[in-house]
């Protein structure tokens, strides 16, 4: 247990960097993301990757398939992504207000 002194002391530097940077304060008592969060952006990062290696195949190849799949995938995987990122900070925008 910290002295009294020292609680106030941290209480006083945390309200100070409450009110010049709103946002990484609460990005910090936020904490780190769960391991299944980590875990979605991992594949939804490989799988928008290899939406844009289908293009490419599909264009250097000739293969209208391989590039109609790559055109449908790509911009849905990362609406997805978007999606989930802006789930995971709708709370610091409500922190702001």
């Amino acid at each position: 247990m910290l002295p009294h002194r020292d609680r106030s002391a941290l209480r006083k530097i945390e309200e100070e960097l409450a009110a010049s940077d709103p946002v990484f304060a609460a990005t910090l008592s936020q904490g780190v993301p769960p391991v299944q969060t980590r875990r979605w952006q991992k594949i939804l990062v490989l799988a928008e990757v290899t939406a844009a290696m289908m293009l490419v195949f599909g264009l250097m190849a000739g293969d209208t398939g391989w590039f109609l799949w790559g055109l449908v995938a790509a911009p849905l995987l990362v609406w997805a992504h978007r999606t989930m990122l802006q789930r995971r900070r709708e709370p610091l925008a409500g922190d702001r207000t």
